[in-house]
């Protein structure tokens, strides 16, 4: 996909357009199991590494840090 800075995207659950204020990073993503190792001492082995976008709701405004680059939870509407 590749998405960089001021991409315009569409969220398929909420339809809210968004535009890219960050362009793709690796980011690590933790989960309740990634929890669990953690908290018994297995903190470097836990979590998933995955592409990340920083993006501003468009309706709100509201800044979201580290959204999970997913083409079933996404769509480009324009590339910047």
């Amino acid at each position: 996909m590749g998405l960089k800075k001021g991409d315009l995207i569409r969220l398929k659950r909420t339809g809210e357009m968004a535009t890219v204020m960050r362009g793709e990073y690796t980011a690590r993503f933790i989960d309740d199991q990634d929890e669990e190792m953690i908290a018994h001492g297995m903190g470097a082995m836990a979590g998933t590494y995955g592409a990340a976008v920083d993006i501003c709701n468009l309706a709100t405004g509201r800044f979201r840090r580290k959204v999970k680059v997913s083409y079933a939870t996404m769509e480009v509407v324009s590339l910047a």
